[in-house]
């Protein structure tokens, strides 16, 4: 080789590397041999030389290879640059944490994958698996956020990323209180709490959103007391930032727990509070939520105009918002009214309604559903039809893990059993009942919480 063309070789080789090292990262990731890549138009030894850089592919050659392993061409023309690829990590990187303020997670699971393929500096890469932790915990899939998680916790600097380890506990938490660890939701939550105040995190928007999660938490672990305080501790926090949406949620889970505790008008005056600030923020999930919960506290508390009113304008704004749940959830509320007034006919209207648009789509709410079924049916004396309502919520339930609402509907359905004279089957059902809810709690968690950021 001439000196001439020694330098040309070399840049040459230069070139092909970082390309090279892209189609073998992308063929591992696909799961294919170097064999299955080359398939009947190339050869093996191509392919391996292509990875190894000692050939630079030529565009016909991407063109073929590209779509086998699920990738366009020119990914691999401009990742190979390392100028161009920093500039779409950055461009990838914004338009990732926009679609998450706006709740458009399917969006930030694209983006956060398609820069995370990049190779980004160690500050970006926390960032994108944070981000991408948060999609798949939105898009219920739990043990890929926390497989997610767990990656982010092993490369995390303690006090360099301290803002990402407190955000990856508050995702861990959220995904195990979706499945019903509340043990492990509340463990995680405050492990991320312990980290927001050492590290002096001053976003307060994450600071709420935090304590929100840990006030539902304790919540749902029957600390009721300490649900309030956490509560109000991010109500005030809300109220300093001018943080509306932390602040709603706030008003919304000082709602629930006041309500879980009896306390009827307190309840109703926190969530209306809640409303008119998710009216503000134009949040229609939120503010659908909202409305719901006050509309079924309000007939709770023996209000039925005023509670006829709230769930008509519920199940109005869910259909022009296109939220079908939210419609049915509506339609709960609208059937117990006409049970409460004497219409039974249009209550198992309403109610099966809802209960088969609920089906595959929230177990609780449908067995909710069902449960009014069962009530109504036991009234008009037709046993039969209540013993499988009740049944089927039952079995419902038992999808989401023994809880409350298991509880509750078993007490409602043994209370009937009994009036019928059906005292033997009561019984059965509920000791079924307690030695569920004894055996749950000892369950072993699939997965342990980790205390990280020390």
């Amino acid at each position: 080789m001439s000196k001439r063309a020694r330098p040309a070789a070399a840049r040459e080789r230069a070139q092909a590397a970082p390309v090279g090292g892209l189609v073998r990262q992308a063929r591992l990731a696909a799961g294919l041999t170097q064999a299955e890549l080359a398939g009947a138009e190339m050869t093996k030894a191509l392919i391996s030389h292509i990875e190894h850089g000692r050939v630079r592919p030529s565009l016909r050659t991407l063109h073929v290879i590209a779509p086998r392993l699920g990738r366009d061409v020119h990914e691999f023309l401009d990742e190979a640059d390392p100028q161009v690829r920093q500039k779409r990590v950055a461009a990838d990187l914004l338009a990732a944490e926009a679609a998450a303020s706006q709740g458009r997670w399917d969006e930030v699971e694209l983006r956060t994958k398609a820069a995370l393929r990049m190779d980004p500096p160690h500050g970006q890469r926390m960032t994108l698996l944070r981000l991408q932790s948060w999609a798949e915990v939105e898009g219920g899939r739990f043990e890929a956020a926390l497989d997610l998680t767990d990656h982010l916790f092993r490369e995390a600097d303690p006090d360099a990323d301290a803002f990402e380890i407190m955000q990856a506990h508050h995702a861990r938490g959220v995904a195990y209180g979706r499945t019903g660890d509340t043990h492990l939701a509340v463990q995680e939550l405050e492990r991320g709490r312990e980290i927001m105040e050492r590290a002096e995190v001053r976003d307060p928007a994450a600071r709420g959103r935090l304590l929100v999660a840990l006030g539902t938490a304790y919540r749902r672990s029957n600390r009721t007391a300490k649900a309030i305080a956490t509560y109000e501790a991010a109500l005030a926090l809300g109220a300093q930032s001018e943080q509306l949406r932390v602040a709603a949620e706030s008003f919304m889970g000082v709602g629930a727990a006041l309500y879980d505790s009896g306390e009827l008008e307190g309840a109703i005056a926190n969530y209306a509070r809640a409303l008119e600030l998710f009216e503000r923020l134009s949040t229609v999930t939120y503010e659908l939520s909202t409305l719901q919960s006050l509309a079924a506290v309000t007939f709770e508390s023996g209000d039925l105009t005023k509670a006829r009113e709230l769930a008509e304008r519920c199940k109005a704004r869910a259909i022009a918002a296109g939220v079908p749940k939210a419609v049915a959830t509506a339609d709960l509320t609208l059937a117990r009214l006409a049970e409460a007034e004497g219409d039974r006919e249009g209550a198992l209207r309403i109610a099966s309604g809802a209960a088969a648009a609920l089906a595959g789509v929230d177990n609780t709410q449908r067995a909710d559903a069902l449960t009014i079924i069962g009530s109504v049916h036991e009234a008009l004396g037709n046993t039969a039809e209540a013993d499988r309502a009740y049944n089927e919520a039952i079995a419902a339930l038992t999808k989401t893990g023994v809880g409350p609402a298991y509880a509750q509907v078993t007490t409602e359905y043994a209370e009937i059993l009994s009036k019928r004279g059906e005292s033997a089957r009561a019984y059965e059902l509920l000791k079924t009942t307690l030695v569920e809810r004894l055996r749950t709690p000892a369950a072993p968690p699939k997965r342990r919480a980790r205390a990280r950021g020390k």
